[in-house]
């Protein structure tokens, strides 16, 4: 029999894990022996992960992004060789993750799909001393993701972020930025910045998935010039919406590294959650770093 650790945040999505909790270890005790760790303080998921990744042969866990991006980290400060497959049960507002990976939003779907599931080995972002799961993010909103009270969140769901959203426009201004990458530098003004792996960002803007891979060790980069005007501000929003990638309002890239520079210090966002303040930060792909449990049926 397996051994399955089951870490769950149990105040994620209106705390409906609690609800769910005795269906998840019942059918998780199908493939093995379970046992459930509850996190109780920021960060319990990361040190669950370094503390007891050996003696188990799976690891699952359920939470929001946040909880992922701890669970995440855990696995990126151990040998690759320790790392165990690791399943996502999402029980979060958004979870971009889940979405990317076709894992199904119910919880109770999502847990039967890891009963017959594939290994997919996913890249891990790092950023300067962290690691981010999907995105890493400067300017305009990206404060919106971590200032969003929880209770808000659990009330109105994505709408809260574009509730929150509206509330920062007023506040919008460019931010100059020196780009660096494997191969070119890009200097310009900026009001939003986005290195990601994902096919969705906040469960609102959506990546042609055609052009994204999540296993390619590249990260797809979207930056969104500062508009000189009321008119260029609409376009700017037309192209980001219409995903136009040879818009003169916006900046694609694709690179498995970035060095990004500013005057002054910004705020950036990790998976949804506060990163730091910083005036340099480096973004490097670690191709295939972590082996996660992804549905069959989606590929």
């Amino acid at each position: 029999m397996r051994k399955i650790l089951f870490i769950y945040n149990p105040v994620s999505g209106k705390g409906m894990i609690g609800s769910k909790l005795s269906h998840i270890v019942e059918t998780l005790s199908k493939r093995g022996i379970v046992t459930v760790m509850p996190t109780k303080a920021k960060g319990d998921a990361t040190k669950f992960v370094k503390r007891y990744i050996d003696d188990y042969d799976i690891l699952v866990c359920s939470g929001g992004d946040g909880t992922l991006n701890e669970v995440t980290t855990g696995y990126m400060c151990v040998e690759k060789e320790r790392r165990k497959p690791c399943g996502y049960i999402p029980a979060g507002t958004t979870n971009d993750f889940a979405t990317s990976m076709g894992i199904s939003k119910s919880i109770e779907e999502c847990t039967q799909q890891l009963l017959d599931s594939t290994i997919f080995p996913y890249d891990i972002g790092s950023f300067n001393h962290r690691y981010f799961n999907y995105i890493a993010g400067f300017g305009a909103f990206t404060e919106v993701s971590y200032t969003t009270s929880q209770n808000f969140k659990n009330v109105f769901g994505k709408m809260a972020y574009i509730l929150e959203g509206i509330k920062h426009l007023p506040k919008i201004k460019g931010i100059e930025v020196e780009i660096q990458t494997q191969d070119n530098l890009y200097q310009d003004s900026y009001i939003f910045g986005m290195i990601c792996n994902t096919f969705s960002v906040g469960g609102i803007i959506k990546m042609e998935e055609e052009n994204v891979s999540l296993d390619d060790g590249k990260f797809e980069a979207v930056f969104v010039k500062t508009p000189k005007n009321p008119i260029e501000m609409q376009e700017t929003l037309n192209d980001v919406i219409l995903k136009k990638t040879n818009s003169k309002h916006l900046l694609y890239l694709r690179s498995s590294h970035f060095n990004i520079k500013c005057h002054k210090k910004i705020q950036w966002t990790l998976d949804g959650e506060y990163g730091g303040d910083f005036k340099e930060v480096e973004i490097t792909n670690h191709k295939r770093a972590i082996n996660f449990l992804k549905p069959k049926k989606n590929g």
